[in-house]
């Protein structure tokens, strides 16, 4: 076998593969890649390959700066079915009969030209590197995630304000006394209903505390709650009220998993109250 020096999409499987540190300290998945088939873009489809060219390794890291998962991390989640608990698990998996989609690129380095691993992905993933894009739907609901919608959309229409009312003078009234037997016929006084509690209030009273990270509570949200009951403009419009609640201000990345959990669970309480 010879090492793979010609850019594109292959199909192959890891024969080997482990997990380390790269220079910066930070968590790095190693796969030794054997190509089986290169996609023919002029033909449209995998042509299965003859020659020993078929070998590159692949250092793909995991996480970055602050323990932040990078795309790597999805795809070795997507590609592998490691459940992202534990390196431990991801370098004991047996992953060696799993076919996957890797991709070539150049890489400069020092004036010299080599090759390196890009991109890995299930097998059925396109070949081609083409740009796409979401649907309407998907479009909106990420709009509404990320707070584009815009919250005002749905204001009413106020009426431009006329000269100011000027309060009339109360009529004076005759102070009447009330007999003992009107009120025995009167009966008990109806009793005062208090003002029902708002979703903030309710939450507090039950004494509800959790926590939950910002992508967990806007898809719990999205699970709880049918469109049919909030439709994903409303919904955006509940978000960025309910981080105006909790919070004190808008969503600025410096909420806490404790306000994120406030957050879920007031939207929930105020739009399905029971």
């Amino acid at each position: 076998m010879s090492l793979i020096k010609q850019a594109g999409t292959y199909l192959g499987f890891a024969t080997s593969h482990g997990v380390n540190k790269n220079n910066n300290g930070y968590a790095q998945l190693d796969l030794q890649c054997e190509a089986t088939h290169y996609y023919d873009e002029e033909v449209g489809e995998y042509i299965e390959i003859a020659d020993d060219v078929n070998e590159l390794r692949a250092y793909l890291v995991l996480y970055g700066k602050a323990g932040t998962p990078l795309r790597n991390c999805k795809q070795a989640k997507k590609v592998f079915g490691w459940d992202g608990f534990s390196f431990q698990t991801l370098a004991e998996m047996e992953i060696n009969n799993i076919r996957f989609l890797f991709r070539v690129k150049e890489n400069e380095w020092e004036g010299n030209i080599n090759y390196k691993v890009d991109w890995i992905d299930v097998e059925t993933a396109s070949p081609t590197n083409q740009i796409s894009s979401l649907d309407t739907k998907d479009l909106q609901d990420l709009d509404a995630k990320f707070g584009l919608a815009k919250v005002g959309k749905k204001t009413d229409k106020k009426k431009p304000a006329g000269k100011p009312t000027v309060p009339s003078t109360p009529k004076k009234t005759t102070k009447k006394t009330t007999k003992k037997k009107d009120l025995e016929l009167a009966g008990p006084p109806a009793p005062v209903e208090s003002a029902p509690m708002t979703a903030t209030e309710a939450i507090a009273a039950e004494e509800k505390t959790g926590s939950t990270t910002r992508d967990a509570a806007w898809q719990y949200i999205t699970d709880e709650i049918p469109e049919a009951a909030l439709s994903i403009n409303d919904r955006a419009i509940a978000w960025t009220k309910a981080i105006k609640t909790v919070h004190g201000g808008p969503d600025d990345d410096t909420l806490t998993e404790e306000e994120w959990f406030k957050v879920q669970q007031l939207i929930v309480k105020e739009t399905i109250p029971f």
